[in-house]
């Protein structure tokens, strides 16, 4: 059975450098929402660090500045319209994705741990029950269906506000909110949560046939 155990968390572990390495395509670069070149040209594309311009000019923005490639959302560029090109929203989704990319790649720290503690009982013929062993069997799925949770709520916060009517404007959509479209960061992110999932599943495997063996 330790050897069906190996084979699991190996398996696991393919899953979750998938969906950190999704994540992380996600998080670093500026896709999530981007324009209908055929209907706006002005605004090209957004992520959660960076935004991307082509001659914008803010419509409330007095005296008016026009904003003209690709730079940080922190940086002193958009100084003057942060806070309607950040909002507490896009705040908000930031810190959830972080959040899910630190326990992911804690929980990568506890399967690699205790694949080799499994390993290393199977080489020297140790059937005793540790409860090293137990508590990162029964940790692990726990912290990637909570990872799985943080980051599907970045994907859901984004999803749902990129097009909701902010102040007197749609958010960098001007007087019509389909003039943009999710792209294929925020995609990423959509297939990091699936796949993050998808390793929590298979660690509560990991866990009944635990239970199994010890039964």
């Amino acid at each position: 059975m330790k050897l069906v155990h190996t084979i699991l968390l190996c398996v696991v572990i393919v899953f979750v450098l998938a969906s950190i390495l999704c994540h992380i395509i996600a998080l670093f670069t500026s896709y999530w929402l981007r324009s209908s070149s055929d209907k706006q040209v002005n605004f090209l594309n957004i992520g959660l660090f960076n935004a991307c311009f082509d001659d914008y000019i803010h419509p409330h923005e007095n005296p008016a500045k026009v904003y003209d490639g690709c730079d940080g959302l922190s940086s002193d560029t958009y100084e003057v319209i942060r806070d309607w090109l950040v909002p507490q929203w896009l705040v908000a989704c930031r810190i959830v994705a972080i959040i899910g990319l630190i326990l992911q790649l804690v929980g990568l720290v506890f399967i690699i741990l205790l694949l080799l503690w499994i390993i290393c009982k199977c080489v020297f013929c140790d059937d005793r029950d540790d409860l090293c062993e137990k508590i990162l069997i029964y940790a692990t799925p726990i912290i990637f269906i909570v990872a799985g949770m943080f980051i599907m709520m970045a994907v859901m916060i984004f999803a749902d506000n990129a097009f909701r009517l902010q102040c007197k404007d749609f958010w960098l959509g001007g007087a019509d909110p389909f003039d943009n479209h999710l792209s294929w960061s925020w995609n990423f992110e959509v297939a990091a949560t699936v796949l993050t999932f998808i390793s929590g599943g298979f660690l509560i495997w990991v866990v009944v046939l635990k239970a199994r063996d010890d039964y």
